[in-house]
C-alpha cells in the first residue's frame, strides 16, 4: 500500500510540474498588457500602420539634483518624464535612458489618452553617466546631460519632435547644489540620429538629449587650497631674508614648505578621477613646486658665495630674488589659468 501511495504522490508532482510549464508557456504567448487605454497599448501591428512614423515628443522636468560625482563620472537626479504620441495600432514607445547607470526608484507610471494623444508620465530617480572635462578645474563649467532613445524602434518608426514637451528645472533645484551653480533655469534640448556602427546595415535611431550647464563655486577651493598654497610659497620665499651663511635654516624652511605643498595637493585631488591631462590646479601646484625648489637652490648658491668670500654678492642676489620670485609666480599662474580655460 505504501508503494502505491508513493507512486500516486510522484505522479501528482509530475503532473503539477507540467501544468505549471504549460501555463508559463501560454502566458509568454500572450501579448504584453498595458494599464492605459487600448488606443495607447501595444498590439499586433496592422499592415496599414507598419509604414507609419510615430512622432513622439519628450518632456523632462528636473525636481532634484543630488550629487555630481567627478570621480565616478556620474550625476544623480530626480525628474518627471512625459511622452506624447498620436495613437497608432500596435505602437507604444519603448523609451530608454541611454546613459543611465542605475535607477534608484520609479514612483509611478501611468498612460492616458487626452485630446487625441497618448500620454505616458513617470517620475524617475536615477544615476547617469556623464563625462567631465576637468581641464579648467576648479574654474570649470560642466554640461550635464540626460539622453533618451527608443530601445525597439529605429528612426524609420519613431521620430522625436524637434521641440521638446513641457520641460524645465524646478525652483527647488536651485538651492540643492552647494558646490555648483546653475547657469540658467532652462534645459537645453537637442535631437540627433546615430547608427549602431557595430552591426553592418543597422538602422539609425533617434536620440533626445536634455542638458543643463553648471559652474563650480570656486570660493571653497580658493579658501581651502589656493590661499594656503600661496601662503606656503611666500613662506618659502623667506629664505631670501635669511643670512646666506645660515644654510641650515634656509634648507629647513624650503623642505618643510615643499612637503606641505605636496600634502595639500593630495588632499585637494582626492575627489577627482585620474585623467591624462593637467588641470589648472595641477599647473598651479607644479609652478609652486618649481619656485620652492628654485628658492632652495638659490639659498645653496648664496651660501656657497658667502663661504667663498663673496657675501656682498650673495646679499645682492637675495635682494633681487625678493621681487623676481613673486613676479614669476604671478605671471606663471596667470598663464596657467589662461591656457587651462
Amino acid at each position: 500500500m505504501w508503494s502505491y501511495l508513493r507512486r500516486v504522490f510522484v505522479a501528482t508532482l509530475v503532473c503539477a510540474f507540467f501544468m505549471v510549464l504549460s501555463r508559463e508557456a501560454s502566458a509568454d504567448d500572450k501579448p504584453a498588457t498595458c494599464s492605459g487605454p487600448a488606443e495607447c497599448c501595444p498590439a499586433a501591428l496592422t499592415e496599414e500602420s507598419k509604414d507609419k512614423v510615430a512622432n513622439v515628443d519628450i518632456g523632462v522636468v528636473l525636481v532634484g539634483i543630488y550629487e555630481l560625482n567627478e570621480k565616478a563620472q556620474t550625476w544623480s537626479i530626480d525628474f518627471y518624464l512625459t511622452e506624447n504620441w498620436p495613437p497608432l495600432p500596435g505602437f507604444a514607445p519603448a523609451t530608454e535612458i541611454y546613459n543611465e547607470v542605475n535607477r534608484t526608484a520609479e514612483q509611478f507610471d501611468r498612460t492616458t489618452l487626452a485630446n487625441g494623444k497618448c500620454r505616458r508620465e513617470r517620475r524617475i530617480r536615477s544615476t547617469l553617466h556623464n563625462p567631465y572635462n576637468l581641464r579648467a578645474f576648479p574654474f570649470d563649467k560642466q554640461r550635464m546631460s540626460i539622453v533618451f532613445s527608443d530601445a525597439v524602434f529605429p528612426s524609420s518608426r519613431v521620430h522625436y519632435a524637434d521641440k521638446p514637451g513641457p520641460s524645465g528645472i524646478d525652483d527647488v533645484v536651485l538651492n540643492q547644489l552647494s558646490a555648483w551653480n546653475l547657469q540658467e533655469q532652462n534645459l537645453i534640448f537637442e535631437r540627433t540620429q546615430r547608427t549602431y556602427k557595430y552591426e553592418e546595415g543597422a538602422p539609425a535611431y533617434d536620440y533626445a538629449t536634455f542638458s543643463v550647464d553648471v559652474t563650480r563655486h570656486v570660493s571653497f577651493h580658493l579658501g581651502k587650497f589656493f590661499l594656503p598654497l600661496l601662503v606656503i610659497v611666500f613662506i618659502s620665499f623667506s629664505v631670501f631674508w635669511i643670512d646666506p651663511e645660515d644654510l641650515g635654516s634656509s634648507m629647513s624652511v624650503g623642505v618643510t614648505c615643499l612637503l606641505a605643498a605636496v600634502a595639500l595637493q593630495f588632499t585637494e585631488e582626492g575627489s577627482l578621477p585620474d585623467v591624462n591631462y593637467l588641470t589648472i590646479a595641477d599647473r598651479a601646484f607644479t609652478i609652486c613646486y618649481v619656485l620652492i625648489g628654485m628658492a632652495v637652490l638659490q639659498a645653496v648658491w648664496t651660501n656657497r658665495l658667502a663661504r667663498g668670500g663673496e657675501k656682498d654678492k650673495a646679499v645682492r642676489l637675495d635682494k633681487r630674488c625678493r621681487w623676481v620670485f613673486p613676479l614669476a609666480l604671478a605671471a606663471s599662474l596667470a598663464v596657467a589659468v589662461l591656457q587651462g580655460s
